[in-house]
């Protein structure tokens, strides 16, 4: 693991300790790790879960996929990111319900507006943490 990963993934573990018992997921088993660069699919972040078992692996973007471009956009902050997938971790529950998915996968539209509502939330509670308005 390069420093530059060692360091990324250091920091997401101060995060999360931070935002596991604020988001009420005390009950859960996280594992963070770094992706293998050029594995990201195009996402920030990705979690896998495994409700029955209270775990959670959530794969980080290698620091080498990240662009200038991410640097300069909050919503692609790291601590935005771990936030991010707490959240879906959160809403587990009735997010994998068969009717759930079913309509995620008959509209896009609603699967990004729901991604999108994610985001918003997950930026607004950094910027409240670091006391930054938008």
């Amino acid at each position: 693991m390069t420093e530059a990963e060692e360091h990324e993934l250091q920091q997401a573990k101060e995060y999360l300790a931070y935002w596991q018992p604020q988001l009420r997921l005390d009950h859960m088993d996280f594992v963070l790790f770094i992706l293998p660069p050029g594995e990201n699919k195009g996402n920030l972040a990705d979690c896998k879960v495994a409700p029955s078992r209270h775990r959670q692996k959530i794969g980080l973007r290698n620091p080498a996929d990240r662009t200038e471009s991410d640097q300069g956009i909050f919503r692609h902050d790291l601590e935005v990111a771990v936030v991010h997938e707490l959240l879906h971790t959160k809403e587990m529950l009735w997010r994998d319900h068969p009717s759930v998915d079913k309509a995620f996968e008959v509209d896009l539209w609603l699967k990004e507006l729901h991604e999108d509502s994610i985001d918003a939330i997950a930026e607004a509670l950094v910027r409240a943490r670091r006391g930054v308005k938008r």
